[in-house]
């Protein structure tokens, strides 16, 4: 064959080849961007996990190792411990990859002597991450609330990833509700609050020694308490430093004495207080943050000396400033703020209790204004509740009992650890929670169904949860507490975001107006009420006398009868109470160890049927289901809809008045917040304290 042959025959191979990779690249990318949307926009991690899965046995590295990184955050988000292997196998088989390594390895927190990564890294991610503990001063222990379990306070072990009660609950509530706690600077014991079943607030120390739950000494129990949050200890270990919510709607800034529990109120303040309050590492002083004014999140940062002689306001910036803690040498005050745009943390010279040069940034975009303390040589920790909860809007047939495929209408979006949807009356609008971050109160957010646009109000409250529109579709009710610390009932009006009260104090719990908005239906205790809101007269409706459960309700739109669960000790139970009087009626019961979620069930537009979530056996992976149940005849039929990753506490669905739609919260995946430990972000300042050369 002639070389002038040979050379065309080569050229076309080679070309081909190329071509062929190029059509390969081509199509890798083209799948790992589907992939990330299934990931991102569709919030589903195990579907995407399987995409990446495809994509990473490809021939591509460049598209492997990026795809290997992104299934591995998936993993992480699922509190999945294969995170770890993907994380080991990149540092093992992809060493030319040196950013990919360098962010494995610092995922991993490899701290081996022949390859030390320094710099942000999560160290647990899970439903029970929680931002009501710190970290102890070597950053093995953090202490933390068991919400979904017991309600104990709980340490956990972050090397060895276990448990340990540190409060003697063994049912929900048995002896009270655990809240914030704080570990002391030698590591050695831990104060924490605690609600006993009385209503009362006691701080109380215990020992962290042993392996068992320690015996426990109460050294703050006061009737007039109404809240208390321990927040640090005294470098010396004879103090506490709290915030106090007294019962007439008044703050306090304190110090506890471990020992004999002395109260020495050093400050005070309206009902919202400090988010954090941090000891200097000499002792002399405390740093704290406050809210300015009652229009916007500005706070600002303030240190007072712990005799009480002087106080300097130290960050007034017009931005949300939040207290993050110290450095180690107390030279330095750090804090968050998101006067740039995102919340960064930032560092400020400091001397004999004031600022003595500009704060500067030392860590951009740290995702997270919730510190969790600190350990001896620096490291903080920080509470991230990642935005993996999410509100779908799809679209339903009731009559099959299924979820449509995807129409116009129908949108996704994630709203951090927001929910409560709820339709207009006229269905025209939807609203529900966001809420974005850790220290910033939620924002009502209103969706117009014609258009999708989105408004966000932020009302004057400390905090609301519930939305439900009113009758006429112009106004939103909700139940929370104002900026003085009134908790009630008030109205939020929908365009303007101005509130106003329904009803102040609140009266108890699950509040719903009657149509005609003269009428409010409640629980108190195991009773459900009815109070006219003009004469404040008011009956009771039911009262459930099971031992070992509770009672939640639920009005039908048209006002005339409530849904109702009540519990025991044996099974939970569906009822339904006519209004206008008459024995209530059932219509659906499951026995123990299967339930029902009364706190989540709604009615179906017409008042013709109910639908409530049936909680399945902790034996099957405590599954859920949706039940409908007619109210006529009592028929209950179980829909086909896989509700698995749908979030019932605090996260909820509803039906649009047309009935066609239904909009529900759901987690990403399933995956949790985060502690993350954030490192090696404090150059050494060079400010010097005026008139003395520098420390």
């Amino acid at each position: 064959m002639k070389p002038i042959v040979i050379g065309i025959l080569t050229a076309v191979l080679v070309g081909g080849v190329l071509a062929a990779r190029e059509g390969q690249s081509q199509d890798a990318e083209r799948l790992f961007k589907a992939a990330m949307n299934t990931e991102q926009v569709d919030g589903n991690l195990r579907a995407a996990i399987e995409q990446y899965k495809t994509i990473a046995a490809g021939t591509d590295r460049a598209i492997s190792v990026r795809t290997l990184l992104r299934m591995a955050e998936c993993y992480q988000k699922l509190g999945d411990s294969e995170a770890r292997n993907i994380y080991e196998r990149l540092i093992r088989d992809f060493n030319d990859q040196k950013e990919a390594v360098a962010l494995a390895r610092a995922r991993l927190g490899v701290t081996d002597s022949a390859a030390r990564s320094k710099g942000d890294r999560p160290v647990w991610t899970g439903q029970n991450v929680d931002l009501f503990g710190t970290v102890s001063p070597d950053g093995r222990y953090l202490t933390y609330v068991d919400w979904g379990g017991a309600g104990n306070v709980v340490l956990r072990d972050l090397t060895a990833g276990t448990d340990r009660p540190l409060t003697k609950n063994v049912n929900y509530h048995q002896f009270g509700q655990g809240m914030f706690s704080a570990i002391s600077k030698d590591g050695k014991q831990v104060a924490y609050a605690w609600v006993n079943n009385a209503g009362g607030n006691e701080l109380r120390i215990a020992a962290l020694e042993g392996t068992g739950v320690p015996e426990f000494r109460r050294i703050l129990d006061n009737d007039d308490l109404a809240g208390i949050s321990p927040y640090d200890w005294s470098p010396d270990g004879k103090r506490v430093a709290v915030h106090l919510k007294r019962k007439d709607l008044t703050g306090q800034i304190a110090l506890v004495g471990v020992q004999d529990g002395t109260l020495r109120v050093l400050k005070s303040i309206d009902w919202r207080g400090p988010t954090k309050i941090f000891f200097s590492p000499d002792g002399r002083y405390i740093a704290y943050d406050l809210s300015i004014g009652d229009t916007n999140d500005e706070r600002h940062v303030f240190v007072l000396a712990i005799d009480g002689s002087r106080e300097a306001a130290v960050v007034e910036d017009r931005s949300r400033n939040v207290i993050m803690g110290w450095s180690p040498d107390g030279r330095q005050l750090l804090f968050a703020s998101d006067r740039t745009g995102s919340m960064a943390l930032w560092a400020l010279a400091v001397a004999d209790g004031k600022a003595v040069a500009a704060p500067r940034v030392v860590k951009a975009d740290i995702g997270s204004a919730w510190s969790l303390g600190s350990t001896a040589s620096g490291t903080r920790y920080v509470f991230k509740g990642n935005n993996t909860r999410y509100l779908r809007v799809a679209s339903i047939d009731l009559d099959a009992g299924k979820l449509m495929a995807r129409s116009p209408g129908d949108f996704q979006r994630f709203i951090g650890s927001g929910g409560n949807p709820d339709w207009s009356r006229n269905g025209e609008f939807l609203t529900y929670r966001v809420c974005a971050t850790d220290t910033v109160p939620c924002t009502l957010a209103i969706v117009s169904a014609a258009t999708g646009q989105v408004r966000e109000l932020r009302p004057n409250l400390e905090y609301f949860n519930a939305p439900r529109w009113s009758s006429d579709s112009q106004s939103v009710t909700v139940y929370g507490r104002d900026l003085k610390g009134r908790q009630g009932v008030y109205r939020i009006d929908a365009q303007t975001g101005g509130i106003s009260p329904v009803m102040v104090p609140r009266p108890g719990a699950l509040e719903q107006l009657a149509p005609d908005g003269k009428k409010i239906y409640y629980r108190l205790r195991n009773s459900l009420f009815e109070r006219e809101l003009v004469s404040g007269v008011e009956r009771e409706l039911f009262r459930h006398k099971g031992e070992g459960g509770g009672v939640s309700m639920t009005l039908s739109p048209d006002g005339r009868y409530i849904g109702a669960v009540a519990g025991d000790a044996t099974s939970t139970t569906l009822l339904l109470i006519p209004i206008g009087g008459g024995e209530p009626r059932e219509l659906l019961r499951a026995s123990r160890p299967e339930g029902l979620d009364g706190h989540r069930m709604i009615w179906t537009p017409d008042s013709r049927a109910l639908i409530v979530p049936k909680l399945l056996s902790k034996m099957d992976g405590e599954r859920k289901e949706l039940w409908l149940v007619l109210v006529t005849d009592g028929r209950p039929r179980k829909l086909d809809i896989d509700v698995d990753s749908w979030v019932m506490p605090g996260g909820g669905f509803q039906l649009r008045p047309n009935g066609g739609q239904i909009a529900f919260v759901a987690e990403a995946g399933g995956s949790g917040p985060e502690v993350w430990a954030l490192e090696n972000f404090l150059p050494a300042l060079n400010a010097k304290k005026p008139g003395s050369s520098q420390r």
